[in-house]
């Protein structure tokens, strides 16, 4: 009987340290707030239906808040090296890696979030975009697209002429420098502080990134035409995706891709129209909503730019094409 017993003891506890030796504990890097909503709505309930659903397999730690590393630029580094094993990423703060993205970054072709972040991700699939090879990519998406905001009323294009503007990458910047401002490429935790000590006259920006990083609190006019939109990216090492069973590899993939792409979008898109109401309601701020004539000038002043990047990206045409296809396709439902 004893016997038995400590027979059992010792079977029971060689399958509790066999599932515990299964059971693979992974970092989540997120470099904005907890509040951020690509965070609290989309991430973190991932994270909660992956460690829901492979409990015993698969634990998620999420560190947002920049606890692994708050430096945007480092993020990629961050899951190349070790230090994180998933992290949020900008894709344009690591300049020449990701170079099909930009084509997402172009201005007057996007509409919306929705449509964006799900043409991105039908782009990946169909694998037309580099840099990812390193990567398990958990989802892509795009912000809406984003217009200037600045300290000094903008009434027409040609007062844009001379002001210093943020751009968040190089497509940002040859708009800019197309309408007359002088683009200046500079971490998004950093333009608040700037503008406030004049070294920045604004920023291009959405309306989330206008709240997560207090903007708004110190560019309080805004130029409703629509730019660009940015590239974001969930990523996971490659080499440890690809090391892990395959049933926790099954519990990652089951609701990664478009399926969280297009929540995402939906979520940018829902933000976006809250925190414009919400601005339009606070003191000091004025917004400027081109006339048809002024909309008709940004559109000859920006399709230049698109003209121009085509011709110098050895895939320019092909992505442009591709991408036309993609949201027509997403804007006829399907």
């Amino acid at each position: 009987m004893y016997k038995s017993i400590i027979s059992a003891l010792v079977t029971a506890t060689a399958i509790s340290a066999t599932a515990q030796a299964q059971e693979a504990n992974l970092k989540l890097a997120f470099f904005a707030t907890p509040n951020d909503p690509a965070y609290s709505k989309v991430i973190k309930p991932w994270v909660d239906a992956v460690n829901k659903e492979g409990k015993g397999v698969v634990k998620i730690d999420a560190f947002a808040g920049g606890a692994l590393g708050r430096n945007p630029r480092i993020q990629v580094k961050m899951v190349l090296d070790g230090v994180a094993d998933l992290a949020w990423i900008v894709p344009a703060y690591t300049p020449g890696r990701f170079p099909d993205n930009q084509v997402m970054e172009l201005p007057l072709i996007l509409r919306n979030s929705k449509e964006s972040s799900v043409a991105i991700t039908r782009l990946y699939n169909k694998k037309l975009l580099r840099g990812y090879d390193d990567f398990y990519v958990v989802m892509l998406a795009t912000t809406g697209p984003y217009a200037i905001h600045t300290t000094k009323p903008v009434k027409k294009i040609s007062d844009l002429a001379g002001m210093k503007i943020r751009a968040g990458g190089p497509i940002a910047g040859d708009s800019l420098r197309a309408l007359g401002a002088v683009p200046v490429g500079m971490p998004i935790p950093a333009v608040a502080e700037n503008i406030s000590k004049g070294i920045l006259n604004g920023s291009a920006a959405e309306w989330n990134v206008m709240y997560a990083f207090r903007i708004v609190d110190v560019a309080k006019n805004h130029y409703m035409a629509k730019l660009g939109t940015v590239p974001l990216a969930l990523l996971m090492n490659r080499k440890k995706f690809d090391s892990l069973p395959k049933r926790t590899r099954e519990i990652i993939r089951k609701d990664s891709g478009e399926k969280l792409s297009r929540k995402l979008g939906q979520v940018f898109y829902a933000i976006q129209a809250v925190k414009l109401a919400e601005t339009k309601k606070r003191a000091g701020h004025s917004f400027v909503f081109p006339s048809k004539a002024d909309l008709k000038k940004w559109d000859d002043t920006l399709n230049p730019v698109i003209d121009n990047w085509v011709k110098k990206h050895p895939k320019g045409q092909m992505l442009l094409t591709a991408l036309q296809k993609e949201l027509a396709d997403i804007r006829a439902g399907r």
